[in-house]
């Protein structure tokens, strides 16, 4: 075979695989751009629920603008006149209060037990061993349950916690049936249930530090307390504001437990803004003003939720 005939098999073969790898290349891009319908079908659950929150959310929103009322058959769009309405009344600051003073105060004090408690579990002692297996009880239980479990206890005649206080010498307390004690004592009854949360997740932190940062801090003169505050509580604290957000959040929406024990009394005492709007969309019947309530209350979980994640932001880069 000649030189000339050698060249055009080469420059033929060259052109066939310049060919074969377009196609190819053609192929490929077809087959990225296709859409992935295996993928699509996993996350469409996922997203039809996603949207039907969104709806209902919206149509919430949409309600709290009108004077929709059971038996009203004709229903007028108002504006802004329930949250008028709400923010002009005494009831209305009064379930503010109640629902701040109830999120804020057990979100604190769980904070402070839970690390306590995950403190003791990571001292090994034999306390922590006999904790261990009982701490996730109380989170396991339904709210209503432990709502009607503490009713019981805290009954003022026949109730158990009164009897145990009677046996060292402290006379009846009123626990929820009065209206200065009521909120102390839904107060007690969030941290008996969600402690165990904080202890869980600060426990988690506690394992995540390297023993050579204690030894280090040893080494450097730190002993106990002052190895705890300098050493392991800043590195933990990102733990602990990621606890509280989701507590936070859970606190400002309480419900079972607080309609589960006092319905919001004595009086209007524990008459936090989910029970009011329960009880104005669904006692009272009036739905648009029920609405705009737990509209409020969104805002109010929003806005606190967000200043914790930012604080969760810079402790988390302090500690970077």
């Amino acid at each position: 075979m000649d030189l000339q005939g050698i060249d055009a098999i080469v420059t033929l073969q060259s052109s066939v695989d310049q060919l074969a790898s377009s196609k190819n290349e053609r192929a490929q891009k077809a087959e990225q751009n296709a859409l992935d319908w295996w993928s699509l079908a996993a996350i469409a659950p996922a997203i039809i629920i996603l949207l039907g929150f969104l709806f209902l959310f919206f149509y919430g929103v949409f309600q709290s603008l009108t004077d929709l009322k059971f038996g009203r058959p004709v229903v007028r769009f108002i504006g802004f006149t329930n949250y008028e309405v709400a923010i002009k009344t005494q009831d209305f600051w009064n379930s503010v209060r109640a629902t701040m003073a109830y999120a804020c105060s057990a979100v604190l004090a769980e904070a402070f037990f839970g690390l306590a408690i995950a403190k003791l579990f990571a001292s090994g002692v034999f306390l922590a061993r006999l904790m261990r297996p009982v701490i996730l009880l109380p989170l396991v239980l339904p709210p209503m349950s432990v709502a009607l479990m503490w009713t019981t206890m805290m009954d003022p005649q026949i109730g158990i916690l009164n009897y145990l206080l009677s046996l060292v010498g402290i006379g009846r307390f009123a626990w929820i049936s009065d209206a200065s004690t009521a909120m102390v004592s839904l107060v007690l009854i969030d941290i008996w249930t969600y402690t165990p949360f904080f202890a869980l997740i600060i426990f988690a932190g506690l394992q995540g530090i390297n023993d050579e940062v204690r030894e280090a801090a040893r080494v450097n003169g730190a002993r106990g307390w002052a190895t705890f505050l300098h050493i392991e509580l800043p590195l933990i604290a990102p733990y602990i504001l990621i606890a509280a957000v989701f507590r936070l959040i859970e606190s400002l929406n309480q419900f079972d437990i607080i309609f589960g024990t006092t319905q919001g009394g004595p009086g209007d005492s524990t008459s936090v803004l989910s029970v009011r709007a329960y009880i104005t969309a669904f006692q009272n019947l009036a739905f648009g003003r029920g609405a705009a309530l737990m509209v409020v209350n969104w805002m109010i979980v929003l806005l606190g939720a967000f200043a914790v994640v930012r604080l969760w932001r810079l402790v988390r880069q302090r500690v970077s």
